[in-house]
């Protein structure tokens, strides 16, 4: 019975410490990110909160874009240093 108990604290401490340094990142609130962790698991819960956008995306130098975060820019397709992609 004492194992549960333990078992469960470290659960909970581990999916409040995941949900809590996620949520900094993401565009996700705590209490949603702490819901998914609690109620799925910290695992897939990390994988829920991964899914959403970032709160300071990098953005596109080139075009504006403001939203993007990938290596290439989806409108212009350049990258940081201004190579096209392809």
């Amino acid at each position: 019975m004492d194992i549960t108990y333990i078992f469960l604290a470290l659960f909970i401490i581990l999916a409040f410490l995941m949900a809590h340094q996620e949520s900094k990142k993401r565009k996700i609130s705590f209490w949603k990110a702490i819901l998914f962790c609690v109620l799925l698991s910290p695992i897939i819960g990390f994988f829920i909160i991964s899914n959403y956008p970032l709160r300071n995306a990098p953005g596109c130098q080139w075009c504006g874009n403001s939203e993007n975060e990938a290596e290439y820019c989806g409108i212009c397709g350049k990258n940081e240093e201004g190579n096209l992609r392809g």
